[in-house]
């Protein structure tokens, strides 16, 4: 019996087949393939931003000293500073600075850390310490005024009567007369500052519309005409016509 046998395909398309059918599966591997995301751009760093300035200084509230000085008995004298925007004080005391936070009080205003209290009333205070008793105590309050200068920055502050008047230089350039008792008030935010003719004095001058303000500073022991307080130091202030003699501090 004849068969039929097929004939061979020729070699160049069997490798032809192949080849074509290698190309099939790799195009359906890079088909099944996750995309490869493009690394992201590059970012510059970002220029330098500047802190946020501190908040300006806030004054206490009006009559509200930011230091006082306190006379109490045995002996004690008790340096405070008014902590008024967190609701606190600081006593110095021989171990040292304490903070005590503000308590309730049905009158007055009290601190207390647990151990120490301090209570004050106007111009009266009480001291206590845990297990001891309590002590009472009196501002001082021609030191407190110069303990509240101090805290401001205040150089020279000076005084005098007949009608009452108020000079205090600093912080800084800045001048504050104060005249009539309180009627008057006036700033200067700028004063130039030189030596005087002897040695001691201090001269500062600020210009106004009147004319020059000058203030003469001299270190010589002075005492208050009305009270007999004794300063440091003598203090004239001319402005036009006017002419005004007292007595000052340096403010350390």
């Amino acid at each position: 019996m004849h068969r039929c046998v097929p004939s061979l395909a020729p070699a160049s398309l069997l490798l032809a087949a192949l080849a074509t059918l290698a190309g099939c599966e790799r195009a359906a591997e890079e088909a099944a393939a996750p995309a490869v995301a493009e690394p992201p751009p590059a970012v510059a760093p970002a220029a330098d931003v500047p802190a946020t300035p501190p908040p300006a200084d806030v004054a206490p509230p009006e009559g509200v000293l930011r230091a006082y000085v306190w006379d109490c008995d045995g002996g004690l004298t008790l340096n405070m500073k008014n902590l008024y925007r967190e609701d606190a004080i600081t006593l110095d005391l021989h171990e040292g600075p304490r903070k005590l936070p503000q308590v309730v009080s049905a009158s007055g205003a009290r601190y207390s850390d647990g151990s120490i209290t301090f209570w004050t009333k106007g111009s009266t205070a009480t001291f206590e310490r845990s297990g001891s008793a309590p002590v009472e105590c009196r501002e001082l309050r021609a030191r407190s005024l110069l303990a509240d200068a101090r805290e401001r920055g205040v150089r020279y502050r000076g005084t005098g009567n007949e009608p009452g008047w108020l000079v205090e230089i600093g912080p800084g350039t800045r001048l504050t007369y104060v005249a009539m008792f309180g009627e008057e008030r006036h700033e200067f935010a700028t004063v130039t500052e030189r030596d005087g003719a002897e040695t001691g004095v201090r001269v500062f001058i600020a210009d106004t519309d009147k004319g020059p303000f000058k203030v003469t500073v001299s270190r010589e022991i002075c005492l208050d005409d009305m009270s007999g307080d004794e300063f440091d130091h003598r203090m004239i202030v001319e402005w036009g016509e006017e002419t005004r003699r007292g007595c000052a501090t340096a403010v350390r």
